[in-house]
């Protein structure tokens, strides 16, 4: 019988390690697949996929095709000078590495078995203001829900449009923000749902992807330079491509909620806080919640917010200064998702209801608007 295939390639060091750091946040800890803890070289690519979400990432010199098992791989670069040149041999199930002064072999899986990079037959395809969307599909995710009993909320939804809108809601917050740009629908796709892990995979990798240098010279055009995405849509996959970058993301199937319906009318009662000082006083009072419901009392008049918690005989009660409009209000929140939403926050946010039992809207600058459900309490 003949011999198994022998498949040989050469590589720097210095680039396997890059191209294996790049695409580590997409090699999956905990596999469906055993092959999908390896890395794929193949045609001109490093692939790492884990059946939601696939990220190729240029690699000229991947001529021929080959497994790398990532972690061991990964560690063994760590310890072989990055100036060395590598030869890659695989024989079947058989990977050898070689160097100047040593060698290393390694079992691996045949390159046949790895997942092929999803194809997108694209019904809807636009470059977008990247350094806009991904932050903004960041901020919504927080939102999602983290269980799967739901799955359409799970995700992000991208409203296609001219503006497009995106939101994420589980059940009991939601955040929601129009962005300035253009997505076109297209015939049967108004929207789509993006998984949050998706969303946060290619939030890691982002801050990775080199910005392209202008026409401009000069190190201030290329800093101040916006990054693009390219976008690509259909057959239930996004296709996003930025520079030597490109994910394929399976997308959540089923119809998203509407959460336009969700967002309450302009709210009547408004109070303005420096987010700093809720997030303190939340905090000091946080505890006592904590050991009854989780509950939050937040009561205001004209200048001054009272913000309590309670637990049997246990009671605390922090004061905090605001400028309200509309008049007095008062409203009661789970103290984890009052601080979720403010952490980090600086400057002034806003709240909005309409009466106690009433949505709360929430604003801060340009970020998201989120729309968080009062618990019901007796005042």
């Amino acid at each position: 019988m003949p011999g198994k295939e022998v498949i040989q390639m050469k590589v720097q060091v210095q680039r396997l390690r890059e191209a294996l750091e790049f695409l580590g946040p997409a090699v999956p800890k905990k596999p469906t697949l055993q092959v999908l803890t390896n890395v794929l070289l193949k045609d001109g690519w490093a692939v790492a996929n884990d059946l939601e979400v696939a990220v190729a990432l240029e690699f000229p010199e991947a001529e021929e095709q080959c497994l790398i098992p990532f972690h061991r791989v990964a560690d063994l670069l760590k310890r072989v000078p990055w100036n060395e040149v590598l030869t890659l041999e695989q024989k079947g199930t058989s990977l050898c590495l070689a160097w100047s002064s040593g060698k290393a072999t390694y079992d691996t899986h045949d390159p046949q078995d790895y997942p092929p990079f999803p194809k997108v037959e694209a019904a809807v395809e636009q470059v977008v203001d990247g350094d806009t969307l991904v932050p903004a599909l960041l901020s919504v995710a927080e939102y999602c829900a983290t269980d799967k009993e739901r799955p359409v909320l799970t995700g992000v939804v991208i409203m296609l449009g001219e503006p497009i809108q995106v939101a994420a809601g589980d059940g009991f917050r939601m955040a929601h923000q129009i962005l300035p740009i253009s997505l076109p629908a297209a015939e049967g796709i108004g929207a789509v749902i993006i998984p949050a892990s998706a969303v946060r995979l290619l939030g890691r990798l982002w801050g990775k992807v080199p910005r392209s240098a202008p026409l401009e010279s000069g190190l201030v055009p290329l800093l101040t330079a916006r990054k693009q995405l390219e976008l690509a849509l259909g057959g239930g996959h996004l296709q996003a491509r930025c520079g030597p970058m490109t994910l394929g993301i399976k997308l959540i199937e089923g119809t998203p909620p509407n959460f336009l319906q969700l967002i309450p009318a302009e709210p009547p009662l408004k109070v303005e806080v420096f987010a700093t000082d809720l997030e303190r006083a939340a905090r000091q009072v946080g505890e006592v919640a904590r050991e009854g419901s989780a509950i939050i009392r937040l009561a205001w008049s004209e200048s001054s917010m009272a913000v309590s918690a309670r637990d049997g005989d246990n009671e605390m009660e922090v004061s905090i200064p605001v400028t309200s409009e509309g008049g007095d209000g008062r409203v009661a929140l789970n103290v984890n998702y009052l601080l979720e939403y403010l952490r980090g926050r600086e400057g002034m946010v806003t709240l909005g209801v309409t009466n106690p039992e009433s949505p709360v809207v929430f604003r801060h600058g340009a970020s998201p608007v989120v729309i968080c459900m009062p618990m019901f309490v007796q005042w």
